[in-house]
């Protein structure tokens, strides 16, 4: 059942948009502001009637469920016009400042009392609208009260919307996921499984795609197959698209596929992966997108490829017609009681407490994870009292569920519950991200804007709209109706679920629609519009603007398209918020640009073509983010000083000229201009070697802006990696760098392309540091005592060649040394010697340590083994470290072109073991729990002396990479025969990738399984190709049965033949060139004899 629902919230608009309209500002109409103020009041009394409206409709709980439906659209109509009339008013506002005085003065009297009379007539129709608005919401006002609705008060603040912590993965394992992985792991591998195609198959919401997941992630399977290849799939794709998408997943290039055959597709995946032993995963798959030999023909080109696809589709079991069909079963009571206590952020004490009303819950989301992780986050919104869960319980009675999509039904209650709980700030947020784009990931940067463009935002308390957004988005994670992508586990990518959108976006479809003409397509939800495709460049943009039903956006995407010109007839867009130009063409910005004075984001990221920033920007005082990263136009002439609303900067450039004062011609803007932007709470300097001195970089009075959380400083890079500053030019970057202080409440920084010797003191004054980035410092010879930041999370260190010795603590402290600190990054420093030791008590959080060419590096920080939960090191070019050991809880271990590297010993609960070019390699010991090893040496023909001597009764997997000559010595009977035969698996490939032997100690006569037996064969798929085209273009000419029947069998067999019989490839190829054109004779032939016999 559709239901049409209010959107767009206006009031207090102003406030919203950060842009009130001033009271007094028209001297013709000093009343309009407060008439506005009132309308946008009685807006909001309609708008706590909405959700009774929504839930009585849902429920079927009312007589006349049409006029509830209509009572809706008419408030939501009376939303848009109040809108749409405030930002008139503004507008109108806005064109009277722009005027300039001086012009005034030299105008004649008639054109005084022309202008007066413009005024006038403005007013007046201000006026006459206000009017109409008032008589329109006291009319919808009055209509709901006759149908019985009353406000409903949810709740604005929960429980979880004030969680202090950190976003974190709600990953939470439950059932036998990790059995039911193994499982299908020995499906795909082993050989007690024959089929090409593996099923999982389930619910919606069950979770086959976690199951999938954790198997593509596996390194059991990145052992067994030399390429894994995640693709997403959906309902809406077609076969070719579908067929796009994978070949996109693989390396290839879509775009190349746009005008070919499916067949034609398959031949290009062929030529991809034909040489590779592959697994090919495919989530959410639908039978009308497959067909019986989906893939197999093209794909089996290598001995043990398969396909792992998910599907809820009984269809799709019976077009594989597979024999594997993993069924992924409901959860078992322990288990969903596990899963609800944490997702509705439950301690064990709470827990104990309300288990016999969690049976009650559990039997309402039947025993579905999704289900039960959406109605747990509702429940986490409650204080842990059973009236308030009982309460839940009770509004679930009396659903009549109609229209429910097929395979929906057991899931759809509490999706429900959860969704109509939603207070309406956060339902409007929610259902923008039920509308947006397929494929859109919801990044929480971008959709806030997005939030904030349609106004759904609104400031409360002193906050700031973007802080607000924030939470808006932080809180619809916890309530588990925004997932994070899996493998992100800083919540910075999410999505929504399938099964959620294909439920609630029937309520909301009629504010989604997908056009195209003239080859431009558009995706427009809400009031926003994506433009995807865009061939006929800005022809198809001005078509785009013109459109009447276009006037109102509030969002224009236009990232990536062919424009090139922004024409004239965007001034129209007078309620446009938010304007994304990003990777686009176009050379400059019209000046009709300033028209947009509701504008309020202007993006402009890597717009690489652009020239000028028109003067005109100065007048966008409503904007509150300016992006540039990336562009770097060659005339500045705008302003930034007057933008005071501006939250985010990224891209500020210094001037060329910034030590000249009053240069009319800029390429940059003056420090000064960043002086009152007070608001900024993300801002980037890009040349700050254009500074002259410290003087100059106080004028931007960073200390004082007391929102600022997020600071990059970048000089201008270079390539030169022996780059000559002279002393005092070394000098003069410090005091620019010093004068450049920012505020104490700064929590991410970065310093780029620095060419100071020493960076300044005021790092370590920096309390709330969590991210520090250094790189490209080619000069820096020495770093303040980091290890005193006592909130810092993430330190990177990278591209500091001078830099020899990195010492963490002062003498005289005695603090621990990064308390805090979670992953630690260091890499590019050639001269780099010594790393300060760590004591008992230090890095208490460390959990992931990169170290990456450091060539002069001897040995790792004594102390490093005091880290309690550092579970991951990866060591890439340290040429002079000879010994990794001494680490209780290092998990996974990666060294790579390590070339003194002789000893690894002592990681008792070491798992996973990377070893890539380190040929000196020798002693292995002490890893008694180990159990996966990859090793990687494209030059040596020896096998290294710790594989025979290896002290690892728990191996389980084995996977070497090598030249033919060295592999050949692990085939039976030879001189490492004795060393991988009792691994429970070995997987041996040659360094294109392409697999030399598998072996299985699981099977009964431990049979080597032979893939391939050398180089020679790696082009074996073109002959496979080819040997396909000829097969379908004898098939599809309609040659005579007889030839069908008895030439082209035998030709096929010799062709095998010879592929199996001959490891000269120059051979093979002459002879199926020969067999292949006697093959297009005879065809032609038989063609022309049946044609002629007539």
């Amino acid at each position: 059942m559709a239901v049409r629902r209010a959107p767009l919230p206006v009031g207090p608009r102003a406030a919203a948009d950060g842009n009130p309209a001033p009271p007094g500002e028209s001297s013709k109409g000093p009343g309009l502001d407060g008439e506005f103020r009132r309308l946008v009041d009685i807006a909001d009394e309609g708008v706590k009637l909405v959700n009774d409206a929504e839930l009585r409709l849902k429920k079927r709980a009312c007589d006349n469920p049409k006029d509830l439906a209509a009572w809706l659209r008419r408030l939501q109509s009376a939303k848009e016009d109040l809108d749409d009339a405030l930002d008139e008013f503004r507008a109108s506002m806005a064109a009277q400042r722009r005027r300039p005085e001086q012009e005034d003065r030299k105008k004649s009297i008639r054109h005084w009392f022309s202008r007066s009379s413009a005024n006038h007539e403005v007013d007046k129709k201000m006026k006459i609208t206000t009017e109409k608005l008032n008589k329109k919401f006291h009319g919808i006002l009055q209509n709901g009260r006759e149908l019985g609705l009353q406000p409903i008060k949810l709740q604005r603040q929960s429980r979880i919307s004030e969680f202090p912590g950190d976003l974190s993965p709600q990953y939470t394992l439950v059932g036998d996921i990790e059995q039911e992985k193994l499982k299908l792991i020995n499906k795909l591998t082993g050989s007690e499984s024959t089929s090409a195609v593996i099923a999982i198959f389930g619910l919606g919401g069950i979770g086959k795609t976690m199951l999938a997941r954790k198997v593509h992630d596996d390194l059991l399977t990145e052992s067994a197959f030399s390429t894994v290849v995640w693709v997403n799939g959906s309902k809406s794709f077609t076969k070719k698209k579908l067929l796009r998408a994978i070949l996109s997943s693989s390396g290839g290039k879509p775009g190349e596929a746009k005008k070919k055959s499916n067949e034609q597709i398959e031949d290009m995946l062929v030529t991809i992966l034909g040489a590779k032993k592959f697994l090919l995963v495919l989530d959410d798959v639908w039978a009308d997108q497959i067909h019986q030999d989906f893939l197999k023909v093209s794909l089996q080109a290598q001995q043990g490829s398969r396909i792992l696809l998910t599907t809820q589709d009984e269809g799709v079991l019976r077009q594989i017609a597979s024999d594997d069909i993993h069924k992924v079963n409901k959860l078992s009571f322990p288990d969903c009681w596990s899963l609800l206590c944490s997702s509705a952020c439950l301690d064990e004490q709470d827990c104990n407490a309300l288990t016999d009303i969690g049976i009650t819950i559990i039997q309402k989301c039947n025993k579905v994870p999704l289900a039960i992780k959406v109605l747990g986050g509702l429940l986490g919104t409650k204080n842990p009292r059973r009236e308030e869960w009982q309460e839940v319980i009770s509004e679930s009675e009396g659903w009549t569920l109609e229209n429910v999509p097929d395979g929906m039904e057991e899931i759809c209650l509490p999706i429900y519950l959860a969704y109509y709980s939603l207070p309406y700030h956060l339902k409007l947020c929610f259902d923008y991200c039920l509308q947006l784009p397929e494929g859109f990931v919801i990044r929480p940067q971008i959709v806030t804007q997005l939030w904030i463009a349609e106004g759904f935002i609104r400031e409360q308390d002193n906050r700031n709209p973007e802080d607000i957004a924030e939470q808006y988005y932080k809180e619809l994670v916890l309530r588990n109706l925004l997932q994070p992508e899996i493998g992100c586990f800083d919540m910075s990518k999410c999505t929504v679920h399938d099964c959620v959108k294909s439920l609630l976006q029937p309520s909301t479809k009629d504010k989604k629609s997908t056009d195209s003409t003239e080859g431009t397509k558009f995706f427009r939800s809400f009031r926003t519009a994506f433009v995807y495709k865009n061939p006929s460049g800005d022809r198809g943009l001005n078509w785009l603007i013109n459109l009447r039903s276009l006037i109102n956006l509030r969002s224009l995407d236009l990232t990536g398209t062919c424009i090139r010109y922004i024409p004239k007839s965007l001034e129209h867009l007078h309620h446009l918020r938010l304007l994304n130009l990003s990777l686009t063409q176009v050379l400059e910005l019209p000046e009709s640009i300033e028209s947009l004075s509701n504008l309020q984001f202007l993006i402009l990221r890597c717009c690489y073509w652009l020239e000028t920033l028109p003067e005109e920007i100065s007048n966008l005082v409503s904007l509150r983010s300016l992006d540039l990263e990336g562009t770097t136009p060659h005339i500045v002439l705008s302003r930034l000083s007057a933008l005071e609303q501006l939250t985010a900067l990224h891209g500020f450039i210094v001037d060329h000229n910034a030590a000249v004062p009053d240069n009319d011609h800029q390429n940059g803007w003056p420090m000064k201009e960043l002086s009152p932007l007070n608001s900024l709470r993300s801002l980037q300097i890009m040349g700050i070697d254009r500074v002259p001195d410290e003087s100059r970089a106080q004028e931007a009075n960073l200390a004082s802006k007391s929102h600022l959380t997020h600071l990059e400083l970048c000089g201008s890079s270079t390539s030169d990696s022996q780059v000559f500053v002279p002393e005092e030019e070394q000098d003069r970057w410090l005091s620019v760098l010093c004068g450049l202080q920012p505020p104490q409440c700064l929590e991410y920084l970065k310093i780029a392309s620095y060419y100071g010797s020493s960076l300044p003191d005021w790092i370590l004054q920096l309390r709330n540091l969590q991210r520090l980035v250094l790189t490209d410092c080619k000069l820096c010879d020495s770093l303040p005592a980091l290890g005193q930041l006592q909130q810092l999370k993430f330190l990177t260190i990278n591209g500091c060649p001078k830099l020899r010795i990195i010492k963490w603590r002062t003498g005289a402290t005695t603090k621990l040394v990064f308390p805090k600190l979670e992953q630690l990054d260091l890499s590019d420093m050639q001269a780099l010697e010594s790393l300060d030791r760590f004591k008992h008590g230090d890095l208490l959080s460390l959990t992931k340590f990169h170290l990456e060419n450091s060539p002069k590096l001897r040995s790792l920080p004594s102390g490093l083994g005091y880290c309690k939960v550092l579970t991951s090191m990866k060591i890439v070019g340290a040429d002079s470290l000879q010994v990794i050991d001494n680490l209780p809880m290092l998990k996974e271990l990666v060294v790579q072109d390590c070339r003194e590297l002789v000893m690894i010993s002592n990681l008792p609960v070491l798992q996973v073991l990377v070893v890539v070019d380190c040929s000196m390699l020798q002693d292995l010991r002490g890893v008694a729990g180990l159990r996966h090893v990859r090793l990687v040496d494209r030059v040596t023909k020896e096998l290294p002396d710790w594989l025979t001597g290896h002290e690892a009764p728990l191996l389980q997997t084995f996977t070497i990479v090598g030249t033919t000559e060295l592999l050949r010595k692990l085939v039976p009977n030879s001189k490492g025969w004795s060393a991988i035969r009792n691994m429970d698996r070995v997987y041996a490939n040659l360094p294109d990738g392409a697999p030399f032997l598998a072996y299985n100690k699981g099977r009964p006569d431990f049979q080597m399984i032979k893939t391939a037996v050398g180089p020679q064969l790696e082009d074996r798929p073109s002959a496979y190709i080819i040997l396909r085209k000829l097969v379908r273009m004898a098939s599809q000419t309609g040659l005579l049965d007889s030839v069908k029947r008895y030439f082209l069998p035998p030709l096929a067999i010799v062709l095998v033949l010879l592929l199996l019989a001959t490891r000269d490839f120059t051979l093979i190829g002459i002879l199926l060139a020969f067999f292949a054109a006697i093959a297009c004779l005879a065809g032609f032939y038989y063609i022309y004899i049946q044609k002629a016999s007539g």
